[in-house]
């Protein structure tokens, strides 16, 4: 579900392609998760990825490369077994009830987390409100990727909903000694046990050593977006060990295998789009200065010379051509815009100005949304941007932040 960096999502056309009227939960299902997507994207802008460029393509494509089914909305590994664990306890309702009751279950569980000291509770900050993203929205994507919600038989994945009515039809076939009937698969696989303070009592983050064991066992098996190599994440994982210091620390590199040298041009893509970021901003601010005639510092302009004093000389080194070869052929403007960049780093200019129409062409895909332009509107898009209170740019991250906390807790389990 993820911006840039939001686990992020793809658009569900089942309500195109039903042949019959859904129960109003499928509806329902259906808008909430529609919102989802938009809201994750807001709340990966606010946790420092923007997007006006399209540097968001790069970043998506390479970190699902990566880290398969990751999300930058994900928090704690053990949602992941969270998750099935309150649908499983819902087994024989759906419909606006199974809803309602996941809703409240997901409620209550965040207040119990919150009240056991857990810092990085999903809802827990609006609680005892629910959440608009519910750890059932945030991990429904990675459940599937990670083998732990079974797909449909066409292979795609199966709607929460959908769920709801599996789980149903297995309850209730059974035999006389309450068995399961053959023919009824239940959506997920078998999961590790609940532990004792899963209805009541103490409960925390801290995966248990059992669901470790079943976490780490499925994502070892987890292929690359090509599908024929362990993902960089499986290597990881495999290696039982705590998160490395870092991305692009000698540990990561060390495993990489086959991603040795993909990951390698991802630090340099990740560099230049914090290079390109940086321009962006700095051509805003002289623009509200020289055109719009308008005060403002140069907090923008000056973080762009620093930027690219950090991050200018492994982002000279990206080849534009391996990495479409990495992550699939880039949309003809953003690789414009990629080109331009590292062709102005190498050049050692300083004055961004000449890049304003490369620019400007790429962010024209935002519509009246588009601050750059010279023109009403591009005017009044900026009366809304305050060069002071926009943070500053900084590189691409690749969801390495929740991908550490994922081993960590895989590695503390008790």
């Amino acid at each position: 579900m993820e911006l840039t960096a939001v686990s992020r999502p793809t658009r569900s056309p089942h309500a195109r392609r039903a042949s019959h009227v859904e129960p109003a939960l499928g509806w329902t299902y259906l808008s909430r998760e529609a919102l989802a997507r938009a809201k994750a994207q807001m709340d990966e802008e606010s946790m420092g990825v923007r997007d006006e460029i399209g540097f968001l393509t790069i970043h998506q494509r390479y970190a699902d490369h990566f880290f398969p089914g990751t999300s930058v909305l994900h928090t704690r590994a053990r949602y992941a077994i969270f998750v099935p664990w309150l649908f499983e306890d819902l087994a024989g309702l759906t419909g606006p009830a199974a809803e309602r009751a996941l809703r409240e279950r997901e409620r209550v569980l965040a207040g119990r987390l919150r009240e056991a000291g857990e810092s990085q509770v999903i809802g827990g900050r609006v609680f005892p409100k629910p959440s608009s993203q519910p750890p059932s929205t945030v991990y429904w994507n990675a459940l599937a990727v990670w083998g732990i919600l079974r797909p449909r038989l066409d292979g795609r994945t199966i709607s929460r909903a959908h769920a709801h009515r599996l789980l149903k039809s297995v309850s209730a076939a059974t035999d006389d000694d309450g068995q399961p009937l053959l023919g009824f698969d239940p959506p997920f696989v078998p999961l590790p046990g609940r532990p004792s303070g899963w209805t009541g009592g103490s409960i925390t983050l801290r995966l248990a050593v059992a669901e470790a064991a079943f976490l780490r066992e499925r994502l070892a098996q987890l292929r690359d977006s090509g599908g024929h190599e362990l993902s960089l994440l499986a290597r990881l994982v495999r290696t039982e060990a705590a998160s490395p210091p870092g991305m692009w620390a000698p540990e990561t590199r060390a495993i990489a295998g086959p991603d040795r040298a993909p990951l390698a041009r991802a630090q340099q893509a990740a560099n230049l789009a914090g290079v390109g970021r940086a321009i962006y901003d700095a051509l805003l601010e002289h623009i509200v200065e020289a055109d719009d005639n308008r005060e403002a510092s140069t907090r923008h302009r000056d973080h762009l010379a620093s930027t690219v004093a950090e991050y200018g000389a492994v982002a000279a080194k990206l080849d534009v051509d391996a990495l479409e070869a990495d992550i699939g052929v880039l949309p003809s403007k953003l690789r414009a815009v990629v080109t331009a960049t590292k062709d102005w780093i190498v050049s050692k200019s300083t004055d961004p100005r000449p890049l304003f129409g490369v620019y400007a062409a790429a962010e024209a895909r935002k519509g009246p949304r588009a601050r750059l332009p010279l023109t009403p509107n591009g005017r009044a898009r900026r009366l809304e941007w305050s060069n002071d209170e926009h943070g500053l740019a900084g590189p691409l991250h690749y969801r390495w932040e929740q991908v550490s906390t994922l081993l960590d807790d895989l590695a503390n389990a008790e």
